[in-house]
C-alpha cells in the first residue's frame, strides 16, 4: 500500500459541537490517514489487510488470501528459538529492546547467534554518564552562583532559589534525552524508561512539594533506574518506599499517626505490586492498614550533598496492624522503622500475584498488549515462575523472553504501535541525524537541542522525559482495552507524519550561536549498505523497506515504491543506475549530487510515510 504524504489539518472528532481529542482504535486511524493521502495502490488498509488476524482477546493467524478466516491461535511458547538468526530477526531483537537501531549495531549482532546477541543487548554498561550541568546561566543567572557548565547535582540551593531549582529540573529531562538518545546496543535506556513509566514522578508535581531541592531529589530518582535497570524488583519496591522524590510525589512525606495518607499505601499495592487482577484480592481495609505501617518516615538532610529518608518513631502509628484473609490475616506489631521491611514481605509472600502482575507488564512493553489465555498459560506463567525462582532478578526473566520462539514469532512483528519516543528517539538514532552541537562545551546549545526535541516534539506526542498524565504512567502501557492506541488520537496524528516530513525537508536549530542542521543525509544513510545494493535500484528498495519496516511488501509495492522514486517514473533500473555511478565519479558536482538526493529523497519519504513504519 502506498500513500503519497501531502500536509492536512489535524483530525478532530465532534461531539455535540464541541471539538475533542479522542482515541481512535487502529482501524480508525489508518481509515483517516489514508483519507487524506492520494494512493497509488489499493485504497484498503494495509494493516488490517495483512495483519487482520490481530484481534482483541485473541491473536490469530490467518490465510492471506482469506480476511474471514481466523485459524490457529499463536501457540509458541518459552522454548528456545531455533529458527534463521536473519536481519529480520536481529532487527525486531534492536527494535523491542532500544529506540530506533544503528547499522553497525546490526551488523555486530548478525556476526553472532542469537543466544550471544541477546547476552550482548542485557550486557549493561556500568560506567556513569557525566552528570547534568549548568547550560541554563546565559538565560536564567544561577541563583547560587554555581559556574556555567558545572555539575549541579551537588549544589545544595538555599531557600528562596526556586527560579534556579526549576531551571535544574528541565536541564534534568534534557540531560536524560542525552543519555537516550546516545544509547548503545543494550537494553539500558528502554528498560530504564519501562521503570520509569511503571513505578513514575511527575517532575513538575515533585516541583510543587519542593520547590527549592526537587531537580536533586529527582537526578537521584532517575540515575537509580539508569545506573541500574536489571535491578532486583523486590529491593527496587524497598528502596522505592522510602526514596525522597516518591516520598514527596505520593505524599507519604507528610503520613503521620494524627494525619494518615493512604496515596503510596495504595499505590504500593495497586499500581507496583500486586495490580488489579482478579487473583489481587486485599482489601480497602488493608490500605488503611498499610498507611499506618508507613507513618513516620521523612525526607531528612535537604542541605546535604546526598539528602535521605529517616524514621521519626513520633510520627508513628504503633497500633497492632491486622491485614485481611487475602495477606493470611497477617499482623504487624508495633515495630518501628523494621514495620515497613515486614509490610514488603508480607506483599512478596502473594509471590504468584506478584510475579504474574509484573510478567504481564515486562510482556506488553517488550512484545504485545493481547494477553489471551494461551499467552497467560505458556508465556506469563512459566516466566512468572521464574521471577520467584530467581528470587526477583529481572535478568533471567528477560533472558527467557528474548530467547524464546514466541518473541520471534512473525505474529509479534509488525503489530506494536510505535510510542512517541520509538518514533522520534527511534528515527533520530536509525537515519543517524545530526543532534550534537559542534562545540561541546557550549553547553547551552547542546541541552536545547534536547529541549526542543523533549518539549517542543514529544509533548506534542503525548510523551515525554520527566511528564507522566498521573502515577498510573501512560495509559498506553497498562489501560485496558486499548494500550499502545492511545498514542494514536486526532491530536497526534498529524504531528507523527509532520515531523517524519520535517526531518526529510530538514530544518535549523540556532541556540547560544551555534547552527544545529537537523536533517537526514540521504547519501550516507544508503551507502551503510553495500556498493552493489546502492546501485541496483531493486536490492536498494529492498534493503531500506527491510531495514526501516517490520514487515515486508509485496513485489508490486516494491516496484511502484522503485519506479516512482528512483526511476523518477522510467521504466529502466539503468535510470537510476546511471545517476548513482555518474554521483560517484564527481561526488562534488551539485547536479549529480541534487539527483541522487532528490530520488533518495522520494524513496524515503515515501517508506516512511507508509503506516508501517508506525509499527514494530
Amino acid at each position: 500500500m502506498l500513500i503519497k504524504y501531502q500536509k492536512t489539518k489535524p483530525f478532530v472528532h465532534h461531539n455535540s459541537g464541541n471539538a475533542m481529542s479522542q482515541t481512535l482504535n487502529r482501524r480508525k486511524l489508518f481509515t483517516l490517514v489514508l483519507k487524506n493521502f492520494k494512493t497509488t495502490l489499493s485504497k484498503r488498509d494495509p494493516l488490517f489487510e495483512k495483519y487482520s488476524r490481530k484481534i482483541f482477546k485473541g491473536r490469530k493467524y490467518q490465510s492471506a488470501n482469506n480476511l474471514t478466516a481466523r485459524v490457529a491461535p499463536v501457540t509458541s511458547g518459552l522454548q528456545p528459538y531455533t529458527g534463521v538468526w536473519g536481519k529480520a530477526q536481529a532487527l525486531h531483537l534492536l527494535k523491542r529492546t532500544g529506540f530506533g537501531h544503528k547499522k553497525n549495531d546490526l551488523d555486530n549482532l548478525l556476526t553472532i547467534s542469537m543466544s550471544d546477541a541477546v547476552a550482548t543487548i542485557l550486557t549493561i554498561d556500568s560506567t556513569p554518564p557525566s552528570p547534568p550541568v549548568n547550560g541554563y546561566n546565559n538565560l536564567v543567572p544561577d541563583e547560587n552562583g554555581l559556574p556555567y557548565g558545572a555539575d549541579w547535582t551537588t549544589d545544595i540551593l538555599l531557600s528562596g532559589q526556586g527560579t534556579t531549582n526549576r531551571q535544574r529540573n528541565l536541564s534534568l529531562a534534557q540531560w536524560i534525552f542525552g543519555l537516550t538518545v546516545n544509547q548503545g546496543a543494550s537494553i539500558k535506556a528502554k528498560l530504564s524508561l519501562f521503570w520509569y513509566h511503571f513505578i513514575p514522578v511527575d517532575f513538575e508535581t515533585v516541583r510543587t512539594s519542593n520547590g527549592t531541592h526537587s531537580a536533586r531529589l529527582l537526578h537521584s530518582f532517575t540515575k537509580m533506574y539508569y545506573d541500574n535497570p536489571l535491578v532486583n524488583f523486590k529491593t527496587l519496591i524497598r528502596t522505592m518506599a522510602t526514596q525522597p522524590a516518591m516520598m514527596y510525589y505520593l505524599n507519604n512525606n507528610s503520613n503521620s499517626k494524627t494525619s494518615p495518607d493512604e496515596n503510596f499505601a495504595r499505590e504500593i499495592m495497586e499500581l507496583f505490586t500486586l495490580g488489579k487482577d482478579p487473583l489481587s484480592q486485599y482489601t480497602e481495609a488493608d490500605v488503611v492498614q498499610a498507611a499506618k505501617v508507613l507513618t513516620g518516615w521523612r525526607v531528612s538532610n535537604l542541605t546535604t550533598v546526598n539528602p535521605d529518608t529517616t524514621f521519626n518513631s513520633s510520627l508513628h502509628e504503633t497500633s497492632t496492624k491486622q491485614f485481611s484473609s487475602f495477606f493470611n490475616t497477617t499482623t504487624i506489631s508495633n515495630t518501628g522503622a523494621t514495620e515497613l521491611d515486614a509490610f514488603i514481605d508480607m506483599l512478596f509472600s502473594k509471590s504468584q500475584v506478584v510475579s504474574e502482575y509484573i510478567c504481564r507488564r515486562i510482556y506488553r512493553y517488550f512484545v504485545y498488549y493481547d494477553i489471551d489465555s494461551s499467552i497467560e498459560a505458556t508465556i506469563i506463567t512459566p516466566l512468572a515462575q521464574a521471577f520467584v525462582a530467581n528470587n526477583w532478578n529481572i535478568l533471567p526473566v528477560l533472558e527467557q523472553l528474548f530467547k524464546s520462539q514466541h518473541f520471534y514469532d512473525i505474529a509479534n512483528r509488525g503489530v506494536y504501535i510505535k510510542s512517541p519516543f520509538d518514533l522520534v528517539i527511534g528515527s533520530l538514532r536509525t537515519f543517524n541525524l545530526n543532534h550534537t552541537v559542534a562545540d561541546a562545551t557550549n553547553y547551552e546549545a547542546q541541552y536545547r537541542v534536547w529541549n526542543y526535541f523533549n518539549s517542543s516534539i514529544l509533548v506534542g506526542l503525548e510523551q515525554s522525559i520527566g511528564s507522566v498524565p498521573n502515577v498510573s504512567g501512560y495509559p498506553a502501557f497498562y489501560q485496558n482495552p486499548s494500550f499502545h492506541e492511545y498514542w494514536i488520537n486526532s491530536s497526534t496524528t498529524q504531528k507523527r507524519f509532520d515531523f517524519l516530513n520535517k526531518i526529510f525537508n530538514g530544518y535549523n536549530l540556532n541556540y547560544n550561536g551555534l547552527i544545529t542542521r537537523i536533517e537526514v543525509d540521504l547519501i550516507a544513510f544508503i551507502q551503510q549498505f553495500d556498493a552493489a545494493t546502492c546501485a541496483d535500484p531493486d536490492l536498494l528498495v529492498s534493503e531500506c523497506i527491510a531495514y526501516l519496516l517490520p514487515i515486508d511488501l509485496s513485489l508490486e509495492q516494491k516496484n511502484v515504491i522503485k519506479t516512482q522514486s528512483l526511476l523518477s517514473n522510467q521504466t529502466t533500473n539503468n535510470y537510476w543506475t546511471a545517476a548513482w555511478n555518474l554521483y560517484l565519479s564527481n561526488p562534488t558536482n551539485t547536479t549529480n549530487k541534487n539527483t541522487v538526493k532528490s530520488r533518495l529523497k522520494t524513496l524515503l519519504v515515501t517508506i516512511t510515510q507508509l503506516a508501517e513504519y508506525q509499527l514494530m
